[in-house]
């Protein structure tokens, strides 16, 4: 993906992010066609809507109460909302298993959490009888013949999952300093920020687009790079950085404060120095999934760094 392309993509985020104090969602977005909310009378033997109505919906959703019937993901409450949930979407305990692969059970975590193999956490139904070998098997069968949606249905799409939101930590040197309440340091500290990148289809060391953005309480940012977006901070690869919560935080931007910084508007691209004691400034941290798709993924930091 060119540059001029991704900062375009990078600008709108942005906008987006301040015009609001909701980020963009990160979950699944769930299209479900069809979603019948009741089945055909006599679904064909085998079919999801079978399966569904016999297994899934009785053992898995089927009432309020019932894990899966809405209160928690994946939601299996119909036959198209549990094929939208399950079919090549990764999973939540194991991110890099797909919860159903389409044509191979021995490697689908669903498969793995009802037969409770491969180191899963729990096994489903959670505090309940294990299925039937019989009902285990016809869900195998139904992966095995493609997992599809109805029978004679188009093979299901493989989808370009939504990136996960990166988790943001502040350092000095191997010290974390982020945690509960703001992040207090002095003119002359240089900080390591680092952050996560998740992204099912693209390795950690492929992700072709990641940076950290620092935002002053007026909502300007800080300069801290050269070129034509002087607050976009690109961060690099560290295969060796420090665990986060659950994954690694492998990119990294050091940042040296001076006695003062430079305020950056990116609307009017006027710039004013100022000092440094006293400012209030939020990370925020960005990456692009792929370069054939180029969604954004983008959170900012719960703590901020207060100059002292």
């Amino acid at each position: 993906m060119k540059r001029l392309e991704m900062m375009t993509i990078l600008t709108l985020a942005l906008a987006g992010a301040a015009c609001s104090d909701e980020l963009p969602p990160s979950g699944p977005d769930v299209v479900v066609d069809p979603d019948p909310l009741d089945v055909q009378t006599t679904p064909v033997a085998g079919s999801l809507d079978d399966l569904h109505e016999r297994v899934i919906e009785k053992r898995c959703s089927g009432q309020p109460g019932l894990c899966h019937n809405g209160q928690f993901e994946p939601n299996l409450s119909t036959p198209g909302l549990t094929y939208a949930y399950l079919v090549n979407r990764p999973g939540i305990e194991k991110p890099t298993l797909l919860r159903v692969k389409p044509g191979d059970p021995t490697t689908s975590l669903f498969i793995d959490k009802i037969r409770n193999r491969n180191n899963v956490a729990t096994q489903m139904p959670l505090g309940a009888e294990p299925l039937e070998e019989a009902d285990v098997a016809a869900l195998e069968k139904w992966i095995t013949d493609g997992a599809l949606r109805t029978p004679g249905a188009a093979p299901a799409p493989v989808l370009n999952n939504p990136p996960r939101r990166p988790q943001i930590a502040i350092f000095n040197g191997t010290t974390r300093l982020d945690g509960a309440g703001p992040v207090n340091v002095t003119a002359g500290t240089t900080l390591t920020l680092r952050h996560t990148v998740q992204d099912f289809e693209t390795p950690d060391a492929n992700i072709p687009f990641a940076a950290v953005i620092l935002q002053a309480a007026d909502g300007r940012n800080v300069v801290i790079t050269t070129g034509t977006d002087p607050h976009v901070g690109p961060t690099t690869y560290d295969p060796n950085g420090p665990m986060g919560q659950g994954d690694v935080l492998d990119f990294r931007r050091t940042w040296a404060i001076g006695p003062t910084i430079e305020l950056y508007n990116p609307q009017t691209m006027a710039r004013q120095t100022v000092p440094s004691a006293g400012q209030s400034i939020t990370v925020l941290a960005v990456y692009i999934d792929s370069t054939n798709q180029g969604i954004v993924a983008l959170d900012s930091s719960p703590s901020r760094i207060q100059i002292q």
